[in-house]
Order: structure tokens, then sequence, then C-alpha cells
């Protein structure tokens, strides 16, 4: 029986990604555009699910934003809009999709967080908050909705060639990133949405509750220091 997943981030590089990998391995992919489907405000998304009716296998949340400033020049609105659309309309969404899952008693969920859901660095405070967050949010949601055989996890990628690594970091920066990753390279996009298929398909009967780091080595080679 053909499958179905709800993905949120379709038009960035990871979420592209995500979305062709699924479809190639046979899944329907709903992938609402922004104009459908607006995450940074909540009332569009209680317009768009009313009165739909989904039957869904798999969520995944890979939308997000990444604005960076400094302390001194953060504004609230920076960090409202961060929240809201890197992990409140993450819950939200579930929320509306899950009674689908639980009549089916079975289903995979997904957030794509960051190594910033575990580190912090200079400058990304609205967004590590964020995706500290996210994993909070996931690992709730496991423990809510694993008695109905839905596993619940956050995927963690290091940095990732995308257009929103270069546009947050300078050439020298991703230089010096790449030369502290041990593959001595940056994640591609389809690098991460070979893992996000591995944690939402099939192949996955137990894994939940988790933050699977997708970096090359970086943390474990000790992270950035700038």
């Amino acid at each position: 029986m053909k499958k179905t997943l709800f993905l949120t981030g379709a038009s960035g590089d990871i979420g592209g990604a995500i979305k062709i990998f699924f479809e190639q391995k046979g899944y329907t992919v709903i992938a609402p555009a922004r104009k459908e489907l607006d995450l940074a405000r909540p009332e569009s998304i209680a317009e768009y699910f009313e009165g739909r009716s989904f039957d869904i296998d798999t969520i995944i949340h890979c939308a997000g934003i990444n604005d960076p400033q400094l302390l001194e020049d953060l504004t609230l609105e920076n960090v409202q809009r961060t929240a809201q659309v890197n992990y409140m309309s993450f819950f939200e969404i579930v929320k509306y999709l899950a009674p689908s899952m639980k009549k089916k008693q079975r289903g995979h969920i997904l957030g794509i967080s960051s190594v910033y859901g575990t580190i912090g660095r200079r400058g990304r405070l609205a967004y590590a908050a964020s995706k500290h967050a996210l994993n909070g949010v996931v690992k709730t949601l496991a423990c809510e909705l694993g008695e109905h055989n839905i596993m619940v996890n956050a995927l963690s990628p290091g940095f990732v060639e995308t257009q929103l690594t270069r546009k947050n970091n300078s050439a020298e920066m991703i230089e010096l990133l790449r030369r502290k990753i041990p593959l001595k390279r940056l994640a591609s996009p389809e690098d991460i949405a070979r893992v996000a298929f591995a944690l939402c398909s099939d192949l996955n009967t137990y894994i939940s509750g988790q933050d699977i780091v997708a970096d090359g080595g970086f943390l474990a080679e000790g992270g950035q220091n700038s």
C-alpha cells in the first residue's frame, strides 16, 4: 500500500531532497507551499487543516528559520518568529495529524533539528533556543504517542551544503568548518534525506525519542570554537 508523507520546508535544499527521495521510494508527498500554509502564522495553520481529512503515515518538519543576530542586536520578533516556525508549528501540525496515525496504530514523525540543538554559537541565540526546544518536543511526543506505535525522533544535521549555509557563513568560515569535520566535507542534502528515510520508513521499528546527529563526526571532534 502506498504511504503518505506530510512534509514542511520542501522548498529548501534539505526539504527538497527529502521530498525527491521519498517520492522515489514510492511515497505520496503532501508538501504545502508557504502561500497555502504559512507556519509563521498560527491562524494560517488552523485555516489549512480546518475541514480537511488526512490519512498520513509520516510527518517530517523540515521548515526552519535561521537569522543570526548577536545579543545586542537581537529582537524579540526574531526570537518569536523563529520559535513559531522551528518548533511551535511542528507540534501544532502533529496535533492535527496524529489522530489519523493513532487510528492506524502506526506512524513515524521526524523533526529536523540541528547540532545547535546540542551546542551553541555566537549570534545563534534564537535558532539554538528553537532547536533545543524542538528536541524537547520530540522527546515528549515520543512518550505520549509511543503506545500507539508512533515513533518520534529528531534528526540533527551538522553543516550541509545549502544556500542558507552559504548565506549565514563566509567562505572562510565554511572552509574552517570543513577542516573541523572528520569526513572533511559538508553534508549534501541527499545525505540528510537518506537518514530521514531510515528513521521514517519501515526500516525503523524501535527507535523513538532520539536525536540522531548526522554531522560527519563534527561533534565527536569537539565542534567549532567560534
